[in-house]
């Protein structure tokens, strides 16, 4: 069965928010908004864009923070002051009124709900993912999430009480490193815990391995996303994705 076609809606900015040094949140309106699904934080769209004097299209994919269906409202973050490349450029030159086109959404990656176990680890590309999964989650489950940040300044609130089971690991105080971090955790876990990784390609190069063959972790329960690459533009990386899959 051939896939659908995702539906392509045009936007305009209407809100631009620095949530943090290194992440900006632009808020997205349009009548072409009226349909989007609801429900749906924790899933992506792509987002469109043309820079002036070029002819070849970009899209480039970023998970839903919130949409409200009242105001036609779509909220995504952007990855700022870190890395360049055309979504990072645009993001952080936009002006309110500037126009995007935004396609999709795609699906969530995780959809079961019901364990009593889960692991979630990602960095400010995937703490979108983090913050539309842990609200769906059984009541009483385990839950630990460890999140990535370059200084305590990118720590962000997020839409449950993270207090509880949420570790900010902050890169510029960091003693260990990441991966070091998400072992000591997962040791302490169930062994049929569900896995979500939304990081660096690399990191979860080295963290997989471990994680299903040393922790005991089924490979059938993590999920791996790579959001970026380190070295590498977003096109090639997905390339590259293509060919050799995380």
């Amino acid at each position: 069965m051939p896939l659908k076609k995702p539906t392509m809606r045009l936007t305009h900015v209407s809100k631009i928010i620095d949530l943090s040094p290194h992440l900006r949140r632009i808020v997205f309106s349009g009548e072409s908004l009226k349909d989007f699904p609801v429900a749906l934080e924790g899933s992506y769209v792509k987002v469109v864009f043309q820079h002036k004097g070029e002819k070849q299209l970009k899209m480039r994919s970023y998970t839903i923070r919130f949409f409200n269906p009242e105001t036609q409202e779509l909220a995504l973050d952007f990855v700022v002051n870190r890395h360049n490349g055309p979504a990072t450029h645009w993001a952080r030159e936009a002006k309110i009124g500037d126009s995007m086109g935004i396609a999709g959404p795609g699906a969530i990656k995780m959809t079961n709900y019901q364990h009593h176990s889960y692991l979630l680890v990602g960095d400010l590309t995937s703490v979108n993912a983090i913050n539309g999964y842990i609200p769906r989650f059984k009541k009483g489950a385990n839950i630990r999430a460890i999140i990535a940040v370059p200084d305590r300044a990118d720590i962000i609130k997020m839409d449950y009480d993270d207090s509880l089971n949420t570790q900010w690991f902050i890169e510029d105080e960091a003693t260990t490193t990441l991966e070091e971090k998400v072992i000591e955790t997962a040791r302490e876990m169930a062994k049929d815990t569900h896995v979500f990784l939304g990081l660096e390609a690399g990191s979860i190069r080295s963290l997989r391995p471990v994680l299903q063959e040393e922790i005991g972790f089924d490979r059938l329960n993590v999920s791996a996303v790579g959001y970026w690459k380190k070295g590498v533009d977003a096109d090639r990386f997905g390339a590259q994705k293509k060919v050799k899959p995380l």
